[in-house]
């Protein structure tokens, strides 16, 4: 694996097991915003990334509304991380976070990518919901 030249910038939202997994992989430097500056504003989040020219791992969606043209178009790369519809213990959060990341750095599936978002999304509804959603798409679809 070679990360050496990649740094990472770890948004206050990402569990520390992830963090911990990054620190442990081969990056020069992983950056997290909860052990070195927390309760930061999200634009000095992005800010430090960009400085550092890391890639900015968060959990945070509101982020980017809050950015500006410029900022966004030459901002760092930025992975977000969202899970929808579980909490935290249904979804074991961290471990999956780690599972991820490993594999998305490990097989650098990160090179190239500007902007990557990963979303896990659960949904609970019972099956007359399920079948009237389906019976809209299939009408959709004629």
């Amino acid at each position: 694996m070679t990360l050496q030249f990649t740094r990472v910038v770890a948004d206050e939202n990402v569990p520390k097991e992830v963090v911990e997994l990054l620190k442990g992989m081969d990056f020069k430097e992983v950056y997290w915003i909860l052990e070195r500056k927390p309760g930061i504003s999200d634009t000095d989040v992005w800010r430090i990334a960009t400085e550092k020219t890391a890639v900015l791992i968060t959990g945070d969606l509101r982020l980017l509304p809050q950015l500006a043209e410029n900022q966004v178009i030459y901002g760092p790369d930025i992975l977000e991380y969202s899970t929808k519809g579980f909490t935290k213990n249904e979804l074991q959060d961290a471990q999956v976070m780690s599972f991820l990341m490993k594999w998305i750095f490990s097989n650098g599936h990160h090179r190239g990518r500007e902007h990557l978002k990963l979303r896990i999304e659960g949904t609970v509804k019972t099956r007359r919901q399920l079948w009237g959603q389906e019976r809209l798409r299939r009408r959709r679809r004629i």
